[in-house]
């Protein structure tokens, strides 16, 4: 009884703001005055217009924060997204308590009720609705028509995006195309991942057509021709696409475009957003949104009351912490140990604060000394990605590594025994592996270099690593994890909204 009446309650609110969430949902730039005044009819008229509705998925994304969100705080890529990726895997343990949504992520013990694991879903299906909101009503706006075929390019990546992580988190998919008309439209069947991998390979296929190569001035930042090509080159990847992602991987590599910086603290440093390694960020820094910034990584990662009046970082919390495993894992004089973990702070009279490790990565001390407010994006693509992508395809395809996979990885390693000064004899360059020590090799490679930046339960569940790697952790090693934990469960409260929806097995 309670479901039923919660299913009613919830398709009459849908009914009741359903106008607002077809006719405004990409609106987000509006001042709340005004959106009454907004109609299907009177909006999507001018190339103004389109361009607002693009600009605010980059809202959606990110901070989320626009009158059109509900009032809630972030969007898709704010924190759960790449907590979950940490929690859920032998990166990260949390310090919330037992019980709570977080703790549950972290000994595996959550549900279908879990209220991260359905923000995502939640935040996720939104910005897709807004997309295909634009999709549909951006064509026939009399405008520059170059800037059209931009502006769609940018819908379809972002939709060819959202729908790769939700694929590769809940599995087989309601795939939504159109906008939400009805209420009706609510109640769909998933698509098999295979239905919806093809769909987005076309939607990212469409987008490196449609996107230019870089941008200028104010629109630094946006998605690129290369964004779409190496999205597309990992959603081929993590369907074992070996030859097709290795053809696109060379091209990217071979273009020159991206580089590596040569120290790997550069990757973080606010100055060096959307330059030279970065290949695509979802924007905190408020360029191009227009809500809160993306202070979620101190307040999540650094040392709870790790400040001291006027110094250090305001409101760091310190709810997700690295597990000691990670930490130990690296080489002492690794120059990715030194910038990713924070054991220590001197404040400017000389008294010195010690505790765990803690991620620090993400704070640029020297642009943001108190952090609270942050301009630092969420780094979603970056080449050291492709590198490492590029190495682990080679070696699927040929059984073993070749001197081209060996040049990939030991290049990443180069970089890691630079410590901004010099090189340290450590970390030497790889050689002699076999296809199992080579598959490894990239494996642990990835877990130092991309710590807390949303690849790490993906990584293991890709390389059907999951519970082995989980339970060798010693702080993990009496969680729940089991085989049907490489998807997350469908939501329950979605699944109330649509009795069409099924669950995945094991929950």
């Amino acid at each position: 009884m309670f479901h039923f009446r919660l299913l009613r309650a919830m398709k009459a609110i849908v009914k009741i703001f359903l106008g607002i969430m077809i006719c405004l949902s990409s609106c987000s730039f509006l001042d709340e005055e005004v959106i009454s005044e907004i109609t299907e009819d009177n909006y999507y008229q001018t190339q103004e217009d389109a361009v607002a509705a693009v600009n605010a998925l980059y809202d959606y994304i990110s901070v989320g924060n626009s009158p059109l969100w509900g009032g809630e705080f972030g969007g898709v890529y704010y924190n759960d997204y790449w907590i979950i990726q940490g929690l859920c895997s032998d990166e990260m343990r949390t310090a919330s308590p037992p019980g709570s949504p977080y703790y549950q992520l972290s000994d595996f013990s959550f549900n279908s009720s879990n209220i991260a694991i359905e923000k995502v879903w939640k935040d996720a299906y939104k910005t897709i609705n807004n997309a295909n909101v634009a999709y549909e009503k951006i064509p026939p706006i009399s405008m520059d028509e170059s800037m059209k075929k931009r502006l769609l390019g940018e819908v379809t990546f972002f939709r060819g995006m959202l729908y790769f992580d939700l694929v590769r988190m809940y599995g087989d998919l309601p795939l939504k195309l159109e906008y939400t008309k009805s209420v009706d439209d609510i109640e769909i069947e998933r698509s098999s991942s295979a239905d919806v991998y093809e769909q987005i390979e076309l939607d990212l296929r469409q987008a490196m057509s449609d996107l230019p190569d870089s941008y200028t001035g104010g629109d630094v930042g946006r998605c690129t021709s290369g964004a779409a090509k190496t999205l597309l080159a990992k959603v081929l990847l993590t369907q074992g696409k070996y030859g097709e992602a290795l053809e696109l991987l060379r091209e990217i590599i071979h273009a020159g475009r991206y580089t590596l910086f040569n120290d790997f603290q550069e990757v973080f440093k606010i100055s060096n957003a959307n330059t030279r390694e970065i290949i695509f960020s979802v924007p905190f820094s408020n360029t191009m949104s227009q809500g809160w910034k993306g202070s979620q990584f101190n307040v999540q990662l650094l040392p709870a009351g790790l400040n001291n009046g006027s110094e250090g970082p305001e409101n760091a919390q310190g709810w997700q912490r690295p597990t000691v495993d990670l930490y130990e894992s690296y080489e002492l004089r690794d120059r990715r140990r030194a910038v990713t973990f924070i054991t220590s702070y001197e404040y400017s009279d000389g008294s010195m604060e010690t505790f765990d490790p803690h991620i620090s990565k993400w704070w640029d001390r020297d642009a943001e000394p108190r952090g609270n407010q942050s301009d630092q994006d969420y780094i979603y693509l970056r080449y050291a990605d492709v590198l490492l992508m590029a190495a682990e395809a080679i070696n699927e395809l040929n059984g073993g590594p070749t001197g081209e996979a060996y040049e990939y990885i030991n290049q990443i390693r180069r970089r890691a025994r630079f410590d901004g000064v010099q090189e340290w004899d450590i970390l030497r360059d790889l050689s002699g592996l076999s296809y199992p020590e080579f598959k490894e090799a990239v494996l642990e490679e990835r877990r130092h270099e991309f710590v807390a930046e949303g690849h790490r339960w993906f990584d293991l569940v890709r390389n059907d690593k999951l519970v082995e790697k989980v339970l060798v952790n010693s702080e993990k090693d009496d969680a729940l994890v089991a085989d049907y934990h490489n998807l997350l469960p469908v939501p329950q409260r979605d699944r109330e909204l649509n009795s069409r929806l099924t669950q995945n097995p094991g929950y």
